[in-house]
């Protein structure tokens, strides 16, 4: 059976809250084929690793949610974004900044998901390449 017709089977008999997770899931899995398709990403290994060698400095990758973020970034970052945005597959965007560190990262995030899709980057205080190589992601 189709899950659409899964999830309206479940809601016809009353199992609500099942059908509202097979709904999450569908929807889920359409949004990580936009972005695997449109987007590098970074798994939560390669950051942890990235986090690992920052320890090594006394700094760490901080995640910040976009509504929250004070600083302006550079213009075409905001055209990314802007574009991130039509896209429509992600759920938010954290900017991912070194503490310390003026220029950071930004990403898109999908709810259910664990890889971190990304956007754009400021200048060149961290680094896309510094987390991910030429050929991954």
């Amino acid at each position: 059976m189709a899950t659409q017709a899964v999830e309206e089977l479940l809601s016809k008999v009353g199992m609500t809250a099942a059908a509202e997770k097979v709904k999450r899931m569908r929807t889920a899995r359409s949004k990580m084929a936009v972005a695997y398709e449109h987007y590098r990403y970074v798994k939560p290994e390669k950051l942890q690793a990235f986090q690992a060698k920052l320890a090594q400095q006394s700094k760490r990758l901080e995640f910040i949610p976009l509504e929250k973020y004070e600083k302006v970034p550079p213009e075409n970052v905001l055209k990314d974004l802007e574009k991130a945005i039509e896209v429509g597959c992600f759920d938010k965007f954290e900017v991912a900044e070194i503490r310390r560190v003026e220029d950071p990262l930004l990403f898109g995030v999908i709810n259910g998901c664990h890889d971190m899709f990304f956007i754009s980057q400021w200048d060149e205080d961290v680094k896309i390449s510094d987390i991910l190589k030429e050929n991954e992601g």
